[in-house]
């Protein structure tokens, strides 16, 4: 049996939602569904620095998309058409951004990563307005509905959050995507310790996994490990397996040799067994080596490191996110990054054979996911590309301090020149953060204002990609929404109020 949520707004909100993947005129709301608009619901940065906010949130509000298709455009304000495989970071409110991403990344995303805001009730970029299940169902359901418009056929959504919400959010996933397109939940072990909580430590999060179409998607990998080894072979790193071909199965008595040497696969296996692992030593797949002192040879399997695969296992443990930002002169600027080897892990896991991948994070919060991209391409040479989205919120966060950003006013940033931090004197990137001050010679600053959360997002994809991809470049654009051509408004939340 199959239960259906139900909530004060869920007509509007799927209304909204299937207005906007339509490309529909939005009725003017005079009645009907229009008499139950949601609390007002603003989207933020990761995981829990990102709050349910106040301003342009409410679907009241969201339904001007209806009146105009929004679009990007470049820090001079030209229209811009992105690349599907172009590295984005859209500056604005996720909801028109996904709108307007519609017209270029439609059924192309393969990973869609999420952290939205977690619903807890604690105010920190954003002051929670609602903290309750219907505005933050009435908030997610639009934005899931255009995420799976923007899915391959065989593309995968991970919803990441904590126990606050994961039941509402896996009914929620269940009507959007379909109960047979769950594809289960991974626990992230995130935290030890916690000795002075309340009831027991609480240490984990839920990434619940969806899939547009599950028959289309295959095993989720990771890199194979013990019992098998790495070596140097050649100049490159392998995975070597000298067991792969046994004289038997079963219990081996201790000190017997398990192993069936090339030389016996006549006698034991037969001739056909011979000419399928020569075939396997012609196209490189097996080698042979010297084993034993009788003077026989092991038939061995060498995989590239990179190839090598086994399937995830659904405990992550990944702690630290702080941890990520510290070699990037970060520290202490954002206070729950999420950690980049469980994103990389996310993303690795449905993309081990397809590098050329398309990664989408619309809760983009200090950028991790850009990072896990760079970490997954730096394993296997290969070129998948992010897009992010993230609004250009205060960063207040009370453990935040202060970054010299480098770049300038120009959108499109990169490795080099144009990705450097600016070193003891102040600096802006992007739009509306300056910096001032000397640098402490690791890329933070003392007392000056906090970047917005998009600059500091820009910020770290420059640094990161200097450390693992140098010579990445990405376009950041901002989102505008259109009547006839005119620009008539930005998709810029209002300031978070006290």
């Amino acid at each position: 049996m199959t239960t259906v949520l139900e909530w004060t707004g869920k007509a509007a909100a799927f209304a909204l939602g299937r207005r906007l993947v339509d490309g529909a005129e939005a009725e003017p709301r005079r009645g009907g569904v229009g008499r139950e608009p949601s609390p007002s619901l603003g989207d933020g940065n990761s995981g829990r620095e990102g709050r349910l906010g106040a301003g342009k949130g409410t679907l009241e509000g969201d339904g001007r998309l209806g009146d105009g298709r929004p679009h990007l455009r470049d820090a001079d304000g030209t229209a811009h058409v992105p690349d599907p495989h172009e590295n984005l970071l859209v500056v604005g409110d996720n909801l028109p951004a996904l709108t307007a991403l519609l017209a270029t990344h439609r059924r192309k995303v393969k990973v869609v990563y999420i952290d939205p805001p977690y619903n807890t009730g604690n105010a920190h970029t954003y002051k929670d307005h609602g903290h309750d299940h219907a505005s933050w169902l009435s908030f997610m359901t639009p934005r899931l509905l255009l995420a799976r418009e923007l899915m391959r056929e065989d593309g995968v959504l991970f919803l990441h959050l904590d126990d606050k919400e994961s039941a509402w959010a896996q009914l929620l996933g269940h009507e959007i995507f379909g109960e047979d397109n769950s594809l289960g939940t991974l626990i992230h072990q995130r935290a030890k310790g916690g000795g002075n909580a309340r009831s027991f430590v609480r240490g984990h999060d839920y990434v619940h996994v969806w899939a547009r179409n599950a028959s289309q998607v295959g095993p989720f990998l990771t890199e194979k490990k013990s019992p098998a080894k790495l070596e140097i072979i050649d100049g490159r790193r392998m995975l070597v397996e000298t067991d792969v071909l046994r004289a038997g199965f079963g219990r081996y008595a201790r000190g017997s040799e398990r192993r069936l040497m090339y030389e016996d696969i006549v006698a034991v296996k037969g001739e056909g067994k011979l000419a399928e692992v020569d075939a396997k030593l012609a196209s490189g797949e097996y080698i042979l080596r010297p084993w034993g002192a009788e003077g026989k040879h092991a038939v061995v399997r060498v995989t590239p490191a990179e190839k090598a695969s086994s399937k995830l296992y659904s405990i992550i443990k990944a702690l630290g996110g702080q941890n990520d930002l510290e070699p990037l002169g970060l520290a202490g600027v954002f206070s729950y990054p999420k950690p980049v080897e469980l994103v990389k892990a996310l993303v690795a896991s449905q993309t081990f054979f397809d590098p050329d991948a398309i990664v989408l994070d619309f809760f983009a919060g200090s950028g991790t996911t850009a990072q896990a991209v760079m970490a997954a391409n730096e394993r296997d040479q290969g070129s998948r590309s992010f897009v992010l989205v993230q609004t250009p919120e205060p960063l207040r966060s009370k453990n935040a301090k202060a970054v010299v950003v480098g770049g300038g006013v120009e959108r499109t940033g990169g490795a080099g020149a144009n990705g450097q931090a600016a070193e003891g004197a102040g600096g802006t990137g992007g739009a509306g953060a300056a910096g001032a001050g000397g640098t402490d010679g690791a890329g933070t600053a003392g007392d000056a204002d906090f970047p917005t959360i998009s600059e500091l997002t820009a910020e770290r994809i420059r640094r990161a990609a200097d450390a693992h991809s140098p010579g990445l470049t990405f376009t950041q654009l901002e989102v505008v929404e259109t009547i006839g051509g005119d620009v008539t408004a930005e998709y810029r939340p209002a300031a978070p109020s006290d």
